[in-house]
């Protein structure tokens, strides 16, 4: 699965990983905005704020100003989009993030 935000890929992995471990917080969002069964007749959760304007986009990465994880390097500088690794370092084959603090993201 390829996750864009802003006319940018924002993370890749394959579908069962995407869901167990997100590896950047526009995923998250929308993985916790999906209805679910045992939340029958509770509100649904929705990211804050607005997507961008595609003819001015942000500075920095596209999501800082919804992303409740964002710091002062998310608003001014784009993040390459990184290769995802377990905790040891172990490579996790077609996974990537375009966030700064991936790591923090999925390994809690």
């Amino acid at each position: 699965i390829a996750v864009m935000y802003g006319g940018r890929i924002v993370e890749n992995a394959p579908v069962h990983e995407i869901y167990k471990r997100p590896a950047h917080p526009y995923t998250r969002g929308l993985l916790d905005s999906i209805p679910r069964l045992d939340q029958k007749g509770q509100e649904l959760y929705a990211i804050k704020g607005l997507p961008p304007n595609l003819l001015n986009i942000p500075t920095g990465c596209a999501f800082n100003p919804r992303c409740p994880k964002a710091q002062d390097i998310c608003r001014t500088d784009v993040p390459v989009l990184h290769q995802v690794t377990e905790r040891d370092g172990g490579e996790l084959p077609g996974r990537s993030s375009a966030c700064h603090f991936w790591k923090e993201q999925i390994h809690g």
